[in-house]
């Protein structure tokens, strides 16, 4: 995490005034320059002449390590307001260190049993193909377990030849037949 010190190394280098006019401290203890210097140094964009011109560099190296300084605190500014707000500045929030995680809270109570839904249409009848012969009598099958099922309710009436059966479906599960 990042730290952000106490003070600032400067003041501001410079601020614009009227055409032609000289450089004067003022009463703001900043400097006005004239319009004219002010947007030739706002239109520099390359450094390296100071640099590798000795005598400009020897009259020059203390502002290059002002210039320095600046952009450290600058680094510095970034790193921090990054660190304690994210990059993100529309959700930006102060943030103070983690606490210990909570324990799980309870389980919540379970909630109310939904409507059941609409019935579906009913399809078109199917064409009465020819009754066959009767079956045997089957042999009655064990009892079957109980069992939780959840599912649709509804019913359905099947023909066959002149005989009719309506089944009712109620969660799932056949619960007549008639």
């Amino acid at each position: 995490m990042a730290n952000i010190n106490d003070n600032i190394r400067g003041k501001k280098l410079f601020k614009s005034g009227s055409s032609g006019a000289d450089a004067a401290k003022g009463s703001d203890g900043e400097i006005t320059i004239s319009s004219e210097k002010a947007t030739e140094l706002n239109a520099l964009t390359d450094i390296s002449e100071i640099f590798n011109d000795d005598a400009l560099y020897q009259q020059n190296k203390f502002l290059l390590k002002q210039v320095e300084d600046l952009r450290l605190d600058v680094e510095e500014l970034h790193a921090f307001i990054k660190d304690a707000f994210g990059k993100d500045s529309s959700s930006a929030a102060s943030q103070g260190a983690k606490g210990e995680k909570g324990d799980t809270g309870a389980t919540g109570p379970k909630g109310a049993k939904g409507d059941t839904g609409a019935t579906g249409a009913t399809g078109p009848q199917g064409a009465t193909g020819p009754q066959g012969p009767a079956g045997a009598d089957g042999a009655d099958g064990a009892d079957g377990s109980d069992a939780s099922v959840s599912g649709a309710s509804g019913s359905f009436t099947a023909t066959s030849g002149k005989s009719s059966v309506t089944v009712t479906v109620s969660n799932g599960l056949v619960s007549t037949i008639k």
